[in-house]
């Protein structure tokens, strides 16, 4: 919460040894496919022979001779597909039987919604057992600009499919869109979120940005510490009424820019002042709408502010929530 993801780091098995691939060994890892919100199976999971991969993963990428001496463990990469940029292996270290996978990238402001990508690493046979873990981490944060609400995203949850248009008040401040926005977004909607568009393409959620001109009041607020953002997010999220899942991807793409200052002064806005800087218009009219704009200062020291109150939101019926968030100079 997603990113432009440029280097792939692995860290892999046995004695710990840091190892620079040249182009042999860049053939240890093998592109299996990206899949917008769908699991096929979980990380860590180990192919021992063809048969089991051919019968669990749709791809020719690996043969029956590709496992006569190696095994292959599954890994994902979460991925912003709005990026140009590719995903590119290029050293890995092995230790014990434990998998650190960490990912470099290049941050950005703004990401559209993320899918799965789907990496095997090739591994001895004399394995069969092994666990990743993942840790992503920028290795360029711009300076956002503070006139702009990053990262809108807009999702939709009907008690029954049905067809839903949803209009943005300031069609002249946004500044970026997925899919494309002409003057409204026409989707099929499902209760479990899914959106299809009139071209009959899949997405979980309607993504923009946008110039803002919101006159922020920081009389209250929340001093937090970068390395406890995670937790307060966790907490404030779930009050303002947003589900883990779209906790999750606010907290994926907001942590690294939040988690790198010393301290942050953290304040949610009102409702009405949402609707005021870019109305939201949506037919049929929701039972539940929840927006969420965070709006934050980077601190190098604490200092004292009266804390926000939040009113618990709670979700009932046909739901629209939009989440977003914007840096403060």
């Amino acid at each position: 919460m997603v990113i432009c993801i440029a280097i792939l780091l692995i860290v892999l098995l046995t004695k710990k040894e840091k190892v620079i691939l040249d182009d042999e060994k860049k053939n240890d890892f093998v592109f299996i496919g990206n899949y917008h919100e769908k699991t096929i199976l979980e990380d860590n999971y180990i192919f021992t022979n063809y048969d089991d991969f051919h019968n669990k993963i749709e791809s020719d990428v690996l043969s029956e001779k590709d496992f006569k001496d190696n095994n292959y463990v599954l890994f994902s990469v979460m991925y912003d597909q709005c990026s140009e940029s590719d995903i590119t292996p290029v050293n890995y270290e092995f230790e014990g039987s434990n998998i650190n996978v960490v990912i470099t990238y290049t941050a950005s402001c703004g990401v559209c919604a993320p899918e799965n990508l789907y990496y095997l690493l090739k591994i001895s046979k004399n394995y069969d057992k092994v666990n990743i873990s993942k840790k992503y981490i920028a290795n360029n944060n711009p300076y956002c600009n503070p006139n702009v609400s990053y990262k809108p995203l807009i999702y939709v949850y009907p008690e029954k499919e049905m067809d839903v248009t949803i209009k943005l008040g300031y069609e002249n401040l946004l500044t970026t869109t997925y899919p494309k926005y002409n003057g409204s977004w026409k989707v099929h909607a499902y209760p479990n979120g899914n959106l299809i568009d009139e071209k009959g393409r899949t997405y979980y959620g309607l993504y923009w940005e946008g110039l803002n001109s919101i006159n922020v009041d920081f009389s209250d607020g929340f001093i937090v510490k970068g390395s406890e953002v995670a937790s307060f997010l966790e907490e404030k999220l779930s009050i303002l009424g947003l589900n883990e899942r779209e906790a999750n991807e606010f907290i994926i793409y907001w942590l690294p820019k939040l988690e790198e200052n010393k301290y942050n002064l953290i304040r949610f806005e009102t409702i009405d002042n949402i609707d005021k800087e870019m109305p939201l218009y949506v037919n049929p009219t929701p039972d539940t709408i929840i927006r969420v704009l965070m709006e934050y200062k980077p601190l190098n020291s604490k200092i004292n502010i009266k804390e926000q109150e939040l009113i618990k939101v709670s979700r009932k019926g046909y739901t629209i929530v939009e989440w977003g968030g914007t840096l403060i100079k």
